[in-house]
């Protein structure tokens, strides 16, 4: 999705409550109660196999008339899981108790997810029949694991109040437990362990949990705030031998190694010659480049998850011979490439800004949904991303800024870095208009220039259009003014070229834009306004402020003053300025324009509910500079 000002992506996040816990939940302030939230775990040995077992119980009340919103239900599960024991029903108040309605109906369906590398994803869905005000709906049903090391976490919030929530994990006494509480602080949730027999429990409970209200974007999700509880086996003793699994970022390495260590042990003479005739004559640098570009401009991007094939990347050759692959196919096609330059390349693995975790913390398969390669040169880090297309060799995916990479030098040799993050003056938006009156109309002439991830959002939202297109994708993306701004004759240079800039020139009209109240014209010379909108409401929740990369704007409009008018007042100058997010605005007569020079700097990817009342401090001092008009009169004779 492109925004006008800049291509500067924001999204709105709901943020859960700072102050949720140790409260009593009011059913009349809400839809519905879940009244249980429960996940039963058994971790066992039998016949010298692990066996893992989770039953998740879920039952809610219907506070109100609403209950359409709670008809339907799903299940989650996988390659790596399977459901058993399913039992879903509606419970309706009928005379002085309730009478029980089962659900008879499931429907399977694939649930793609194109943020998960590692999984295939599947949903069992159904729908609680004969739902009114003061029903019940109650859920409960088994998840088996086929393989043990990708356990689910497990929440004590939802999107509704939960009066009570509890994790019980049963232990066989051979099987070492791990565990990791995330944002424990936002609920009080008690624990206790104990033993009975040869198996150990761990239990954590919270109750009246208020709900968190959120609308997810492209890095945010549900795991940074809510409270929840991450389990992993570290190790199993068998017949006095000690076997690890997970707990540590050598155990995950070496489990991620396995599956890549044979991927590209034979290589096909065609991907050889390729590779020979695309990088014949030029230096490394020039060689690593021509490859990273090929792979853009003939690999098509397909996400591909399945089982195991979630986690080893296809043959090179596969990739090359199909042209098309998902991340961890192009990354294979990326090294395979470069080692045959001899440009030694390395498989990594990564989670994208929507996953919080550090491997620090969490170092499980959960901690990564994303695959690339890299090269290491001296002291720098070049990120080789084959599904990111359009993006200049050498720069930093904006969606992996700031996150840890665990990249694979070879058996047991790993490194963990952090990608850096790329200033606002990479990303950068210039326009600059002239306009005039031409018999009430606004005609005009944009100058547009676009840098870095702005040029790169601006060509993915070109991808794909016809030339004869141009001006009425124009019409849209670049609107000024109101909506009948019309473009009316345009070009365009370098937009899918790489390591240049980006430029567009345009022609627009504008109808019904300029007033006139008798002898006196009110011109707005603001025919961009970015922000405008952006205030987040704080009401009843603080709505975070996501962005996807830093950036910075600048706006220089002109406007021709009309023969026979002198101007009787400019607007004032307007600036606000946080180390975070800033902008400026300035008018000045240059002869015989006035000219409005405006700037805007964006340095975050989210704000919180501490930097929201600055945020909406500069987008009403903003909004009130938007409102001001430049006034012009006619000369008396």
């Amino acid at each position: 999705m492109i925004y006008k000002f800049g291509l500067f992506l924001i999204y709105v996040v709901f943020i859960i409550s700072a102050n949720i816990h140790g409260q009593d939940v009011v059913r009349s302030d809400y839809q519905g109660i879940i009244t249980q939230l429960n996940y039963f775990y058994v971790i066992d040995i039998k016949d010298d196999s692990l066996m893992v077992t989770q039953t998740n119980e879920k039952e809610v009340e219907l506070v109100n008339e609403n209950s359409k919103g709670f008809t339907k239900d799903q299940i989650f599960f996988s390659s790596f899981t399977s459901v058993s024991d399913i039992d879903a029903y509606s419970l309706i108040p009928e005379d002085d108790g309730y009478k029980k309605y089962k659900v008879e109906q499931f429907q399977e369906t694939h649930n793609t997810d194109a943020s998960i590398f590692y999984d295939d994803s599947k949903t069992i869905q159904f729908a609680y029949p004969s739902l009114e005000k003061g029903s019940k709906t109650y859920l409960k049903y088994t998840i088996n694991y086929k393989n043990p090391r990708f356990l689910r976490s497990c929440y004590f919030q939802s999107f509704l109040p939960v009066a009570h929530s509890k994790v019980c994990v049963k232990v066989h006494r051979d099987v070492e437990l791990g565990f990791k509480i995330f944002n424990g602080d936002v609920a009080n949730v008690g624990f206790k362990e104990y033993r009975k027999g040869k198996f150990r429990f761990y239990e954590w409970e919270a109750e009246n949990v208020q709900p968190y209200h959120y609308s997810g974007g492209k890095y945010f999700g549900i795991n940074h705030f809510s409270p929840h509880i991450a389990l992993y086996i570290k190790s199993i003793k068998h017949d006095g031998v000690t076997k690890g699994y997970f707990g540590t970022t050598e155990q995950l390495y070496n489990y991620y190694y396995d599956f890549v260590a044979n991927v590209n042990d034979t290589i096909s003479d065609d991907l050889k010659n390729t590779v020979g005739k695309i990088t014949a004559g030029l230096n490394d640098e020039d060689k690593a480049k021509a490859i990273y570009y090929w792979v853009h401009n003939n690999i098509k991007y397909v996400a591909y998850e399945h089982g195991y094939a979630g986690f080893i990347p296809a043959n090179a050759f596969e990739v090359f011979q199909k042209r098309f692959g998902d991340c961890k196919g192009m990354s294979s096609l990326l090294k395979a490439m470069m080692d045959l330059a001899g440009l030694p390349t390395f498989y990594t693995w990564v989670g994208t800004r929507h996953i919080p975790y550090k491997y620090s913390d969490l170092p499980l398969p959960s901690a990564d949904n994303h695959m690339i390669a890299t090269r290491i040169v001296g002291d720098s880090l070049v990120v080789l991303d084959g599904t990111f297309k359009y993006m200049d060799y050498g720069v930093y995916p904006f969606h992996l800024q700031g996150k840890e990479i665990l990249v694979g030098k070879g058996p047991g040799d790993y490194k963990v870095y952090k990608i850096p993050i790329t200033p606002s003056a990479y990303s950068v938006v210039t326009d600059s208009v002239s306009f005039s009156l031409d018999g009430g109309i606004v005609k005009g002439e944009s100058k547009m220039m676009y840098s870095g991830f702005n040029k790169v959002e601006l060509a993915y939202t070109m991808d794909g259009v016809q030339q004869d297109n141009y001006e009425k994708v124009f019409s849209r993306i670049f609107n000024k003014g109101n909506n009948k701004f019309r473009v009316t004759e345009q070009q365009v240079s370098n937009l899918f070229e790489y390591e240049v800039p980006a430029y567009v020139q345009y022609s627009f009209e504008i109808e019904d834009y300029i007033k006139t109240v008798g002898e006196e014209i009110f011109v707005n010379m603001n025919l961009d306004k970015p922000y405008q909108g952006m205030l987040v409401d704080t009401s009843e929740t603080v709505a975070p402020v996501q962005n996807d990369f830093y950036c910075s704007e600048k706006y220089i409009t002109r406007f021709r003053i009309p023969q026979g008018y002198e101007v009787t007042y400019i607007p004032k100058d307007g600036a606000f300025n946080n180390e975070e997010f800033s902008y400026s605005m300035k008018y000045y007569k240059d002869g015989d324009d006035i000219v409005l020079e405006k700037e805007f700097k964006s340095e975050f990817f989210l704000l919180l509910e501490d930097k929201i009342p600055e945020w909406n401090k500069m987008i009403k001092d903003l909004n009130r500079n938007y409102r001001r008009t430049l006034v012009l009169k006619k000369n008396k004779l």
